[in-house]
């Protein structure tokens, strides 16, 4: 059988390792060009390179209207069953609507993460209106997806998002784009010292040998497969991975076997 190697360069999809994307998109975003964003299109790209399963939010329910947003995710989910799942959007100005949404999206079982823009939001992460939804997920020690980037981030840098994390440990926290195109340092220091911060691979442009640099420092068990799918093309992301320089029990470990210890998909 080809390797990954050969398969990626041929452009042919990986279908003897599972792939789940924990980092996906549904809709239109004001910000980018997206031609294709509606459900069918997400899946016909992960069926491009053999991505099994995505857990998929809209950009509307952070910064326009929470419920029309998860409304969208959820419809989704019914369309393609056992393929997408569903991350809840939240917005902390909108703290008694956001944790009214976490109950009624949360009592289906294909919705399993929480998803967090605070700078889309315009709410920091340590505000004290994010409470009731930290402890919504801390009571079910929910993974809890939030956008980080730079330092410029007066809302959810890497330092905040950090602080954040450690004063709720139950909940496990993905670092979005793990803090940006120029982060990945720092985020590897948080994570070395926050043991519930996980690093996320979703980039649109990374440094080289990020992967590569992720695993050595803080181990593959904490590396998350994710592609910003429809926003992003997602097969370069799979390629990264798969043509990385690591092993391939710590490929399995960030294509699927790290979201399958924690997360009960179907």
């Amino acid at each position: 059988m080809m390797g990954y190697f050969d398969r990626i360069h041929a452009g042919i999809p990986l279908r003897d390792v599972e792939i789940i994307d924990l980092h996906a998109h549904l809709g239109p975003y004001f910000n980018m060009h997206i031609p294709s964003s509606e459900a069918r299109d997400i899946v016909r790209n992960m069926d491009l390179c053999g991505i099994d399963k995505a857990v998929i939010s809209t950009t509307m329910s952070f910064e326009a209207d929470i419920v029309l947003g998860n409304t969208m995710m959820l419809r989704a989910l019914d369309s393609f069953p056992g393929r997408l799942y569903g991350a809840c959007g939240v917005n902390g100005n909108y703290p008694d609507l956001s944790l009214a949404e976490l109950e009624r999206t949360f009592s289906r079982p294909d919705v399993v993460m929480i998803k967090i823009h605070p700078y889309n939001s315009k709410c920091r992460l340590d505000d004290p209106r994010m409470d009731s939804i930290f402890r919504f997920a801390a009571e079910r020690q929910l993974f809890v997806l939030v956008h980080t980037w730079l330092d410029g981030d007066p809302y959810g840098n890497q330092d905040i998002f950090a602080e954040v994390a450690q004063a709720q440990p139950q909940i496990r926290w993905i670092m979005g784009h793990s803090g940006g195109p120029y982060g990945s340092r720092h985020a590897v220091e948080l994570a070395k010292k926050i043991p519930n911060i996980f690093l996320d691979l979703t980039l649109s442009m990374c440094p080289a040998r990020q992967v590569e640099y992720f695993v050595s420092e803080v181990g593959s068990e904490r590396v998350l497969f994710g592609t910003d799918n429809p926003y992003i093309d997602p097969r370069p992301q799979v390629g990264r991975v798969g043509l990385a320089q690591i092993s391939d029990e710590d490929k399995i470990n960030i294509f699927s076997a790290n979201a399958r210890r924690h997360i009960a998909f179907r």
